[in-house]
C-alpha cells in the first residue's frame, strides 16, 4: 500500500537567490513535494547549476524573477542585498502570496517587511542551519531535516498565512518556532555569530600571532580542529551578518571577553574547576535531537586500531546483527595506533547489544569521551 503524499501549502515557489540556502530549500522542497513547481532567480551560471542539480525547475532572471506569480516568495539572498529586493517583491506581489526570508539577521527586515506589506503577507524566517561550504555545490535535501526554522511574526501578520508556511515548513522536515525579532537577534548572537568570530580568533591567535603556533600548525589536534571547523566559513556571507547585527554582536562579545578576562586571573589560583563544571552540565543538557534526530541517541566510544580492515569489521560485524548506526563520528585519532569512534544508537537496547557484540570482537569501549 502506497503512503498518501500530503497536498503542500504551495503549489509554486519563487526562490530569489540559489545559493546554499536557497539551492537546499529547492532540494528539500522537491524531496518532500515532488509536483510543487520551483522557479529559481539568479544568476545565469548560477541557475544552471541550480537546474542541473534538480532544485529548481526553471531559471528567470531577476527582472523577471520579481514578477512571476508564485504562492511562495522566498528571500535567499545576502542581507546587504535583501531589503532593495524586498522593496521590488512588494511592488509587484499579490496579497494572497505570501513572502519570507532566510536570512540570518531578523529585525531590520522583520520592521521593513512590515510596512511594506499591509495585508501582513510578509514574515520573517531563518533556518538555523547551514554549511561552511558556500554556493549551489554546498546546497543538501537534508539542511533543514529537524533543524529549527524560526518565524518573525508580528502583530500585522496575517495568521493564516503563519499558520499556511508553518504547516510547509513542518512538511519539509523543519522544527518552526515562532519568536520575535529582536529577541531572535540577542540569541543568534550568543549562538551562531559569536561562536563564528570565536573560531576565526582561536585560529589567527594560535597558528598567526603565537610566537610558535605557526610553525608548528601540524601538531593542532582534533579539540582544535572541532572548534575551528566554522573557521573556514566565507566572509562574503558573514561580513553582512555581523554588520546587521553589530549590536547584539557587540554585547555577546564583551560577556565573552569577560568570561576570558575572569579566567586569566583564576590561572593563578587554580579556580576554574567551578567553570568546567558549569560548561559541562550545559554542554550535555543540549538535546541530542538538536542534531538533526527527532530522539536523543545513545553514544558508545569505541577505539579502532589503525590496521587494514577494522573499521570494516566494526561495521560488519553490526551490519551483520541488523544494528543501524544513527550517527558516526571521528572523535581522536592517534597516527600508528588508531582512533576512538563515537556510534550512536536509536536506542538503549540497540546500543546494549552492540557493545556486547563489539567486545566480544575485542575492540575497546568507554561509556563517555
Amino acid at each position: 500500500m502506497m503512503m498518501k503524499v500530503p497536498r503542500p501549502s504551495f503549489q509554486r515557489v519563487t526562490i530569489i537567490g540559489v545559493g546554499l540556502m536557497g539551492g537546499s530549500l529547492g532540494l528539500a522542497i522537491k524531496r518532500k513535494f515532488p509536483s510543487v513547481e520551483i522557479v529559481g532567480v539568479d544568476k545565469p551560471a548560477v541557475l544552471k547549476r541550480a537546474k542541473k542539480r534538480r532544485a529548481i525547475d526553471k531559471g528567470v532572471s531577476l527582472a523577471r524573477g520579481i514578477t512571476q506569480r508564485s504562492d511562495l516568495v522566498v528571500l535567499a539572498t545576502p542581507l546587504s542585498s535583501m531589503m532593495s529586493i524586498l522593496r521590488r517583491v512588494a511592488r509587484h506581489c499579490p496579497n494572497a502570496s505570501v513572502v519570507t526570508d532566510v536570512g540570518s539577521v531578523k529585525s531590520g527586515v522583520t520592521s521593513l517587511g512590515k510596512k511594506l506589506f499591509p495585508h501582513g503577507n510578509f514574515i520573517g524566517g531563518h533556518p538555523m542551519s547551514g554549511s561552511e561550504v558556500s554556493g549551489i555545490e554546498g546546497a543538501h535535501p537534508l539542511m533543514f531535516e529537524n533543524a529549527a526554522w524560526v518565524l518573525t511574526p508580528t502583530a500585522r501578520t496575517s495568521r493564516s498565512q503563519l499558520h499556511r508556511l508553518s504547516e510547509f515548513l513542518t512538511g519539509i522536515g523543519a522544527r518552526v518556532l515562532h519568536m520575535e525579532s529582536g529577541i531572535h537577534d540577542a540569541v543568534a548572537s550568543a549562538f551562531s555569530h559569536l561562536p563564528q568570530l570565536a573560531a576565526v580568533a582561536l585560529v589567527n591567535v594560535s597558528a598567526r600571532k603565537h610566537p610558535f603556533g605557526r610553525g608548528y600548525l601540524r601538531l593542532a589536534a582534533g579539540g582544535f580542529r572541532d572548534m575551528t571547523r566554522i573557521a573556514s566559513s566565507s566572509y562574503e556571507v558573514w561580513g553582512d551578518i555581523l554588520f546587521s547585527n553589530k549590536h547584539e554582536v557587540r554585547s555577546s562579545l564583551r560577556l565573552y571577553i569577560k568570561e576570558l578576562q575572569s579566567y586569566m586571573k583564576f590561572l593563578g589560583r587554580k579556580n576554574l574547576q567551578q567553570h568546567f563544571a558549569a560548561s559541562r552540565r550545559l554542554r550535555n543538557s543540549i538535546p541530542k535531537n538538536m542534531k538533526g534526530f527527532l530522539h536523543p541517541l545513545v553514544d558508545l566510544f569505541v577505539f579502532v586500531r589503525d590496521q587494514p580492515g577494522a573499521l570494516a569489521r566494526l561495521a560488519g560485524s553490526l551490519a551483520r546483527a541488523r544494528l543501524n548506526i544513527s550517527d558516526l563520528e571521528l572523535i581522536k585519532v592517534r597516527e600508528g595506533s588508531g582512533g576512538t569512534f563515537r556510534l550512536s544508537f536509536a536506542s538503549q537496547e540497540m546500543a546494549a547489544k552492540a557493545r556486547s557484540i563489539l567486545k566480544k570482537k575485542g575492540f575497546e569501549l568507554s561509556e563517555e569521551n
